[in-house]
């Protein structure tokens, strides 16, 4: 017998409801550590890189959901013990896999034959034909392209960015390659000491951390403007309006967390150098008398639209 497919909104309200458990950002931790980091030896090869590419690992918008619904409460970062991590890991992979298949649209309802033939209807002017592919498409580019371009693009606004912002272009490309080398860092180091550890201590939470202290001795940048350049990725928005695939996610715009005690929290650098490509301006809900460029606000409110049903 068939497995009747629930309702998207009924599978994200259940995962909606995992994400608010005590510890959950460990979870993520996990999957950003599964899922985004190429495991090798001595020298990486082809198949290191595709093993990327399995259909059991999460994608970044699969993992960008869950750190919105995570946002949504206060952040409670205290160990879940290792059975309670691996139940909500399993969890956590069936209600996505389940979300996926509730998005697949029917060939049989978009392509009868008779509408079809007498050319009554374009399936392609359906949305819901659509969802699925918008949401699980491919990269736009790679994470190198959108930080190296985004000197380009922005090298004629540098004096509008040490005016505006307090930091030049060039200084931001710093701070988060700063960001993406510390925590290329903290992974080896992790792994390693997980061989001094037992087992209820594991998790990999802590290379996802950083300081801006810590930034500003790899930069060389003063710690002052490092700040200012990481508090510009910090979301300023309420995430209270993320009900659904649908809503715009702040967290993609805005990918840095903060913490108490001057610490941060970034889970994927990829969508913190998209940030950076397409953000750098909406900053500026925090500046008086300066109107926004487009941005990613605008390009992901775009996105959830055409996700509409």
């Amino acid at each position: 017998m068939k497995k009747k497919i629930r309702k998207e909104s009924e599978i994200f309200s259940e995962l909606a409801k995992l994400c608010e458990s005590p510890g959950y950002v460990h979870v993520i931790a996990y999957f950003c550590f599964r899922d985004n980091t190429i495991r090798y030896s001595d020298t990486i090869t082809k198949d290191d890189i595709l093993q990327q590419y399995s259909m059991d690992k999460l994608i970044r918008t699969e993992i960008s959901t869950l750190i919105g619904l995570v946002c949504k409460n206060h952040l409670n970062t205290e160990l879940p013990s290792p059975d309670v991590m691996q139940e909500h890991i399993d969890k956590t992979d069936s209600l996505l896999k389940e979300i996926h298949q509730s998005m697949m649209p029917s060939m049989e309802h978009f392509f009868a034959l008779s509408e079809y033939r007498d050319q009554k209807s374009d399936p392609f002017q359906n949305g819901s034909l659509l969802r699925e592919s918008i949401f699980y498409s491919g990269e736009g580019a790679y994470e190198f392209q959108y930080r190296d371009l985004s000197e380009v693009k922005y090298k004629k606004d540098n004096d509008w960015f040490l005016k505006n912002k307090s930091f030049s272009i060039q200084q931001a490309i710093n701070v988060l390659k700063s960001i993406q080398s510390l925590q290329s860092f903290k992974i080896n180091k992790a792994i390693e000491g997980f061989v001094h550890k037992e087992p209820h201590e594991w998790s990999v939470l802590e290379v996802y951390k950083f300081t801006a202290e810590e930034i500003s001795d790899i930069s060389n940048i003063e710690i002052n403007t490092v700040r200012r350049v990481i508090e510009s990725f910090v979301s300023p928005i309420d995430m209270t309006g993320f009900e659904s695939l649908d809503d715009f996610n702040p967290q993609n715009a805005y990918p840095i967390i903060k913490l108490p005690e001057d610490e941060y929290l970034l889970f994927q650098n990829y969508s913190l150098m998209e940030a950076l490509y397409e953000t750098p301006f909406s900053g500026l809900t925090m500046t008086k008398n300066i109107n926004p460029s487009p941005c990613s606000i605008e390009v992901n409110l775009l996105k959830s639209f055409l996700l509409r049903d």
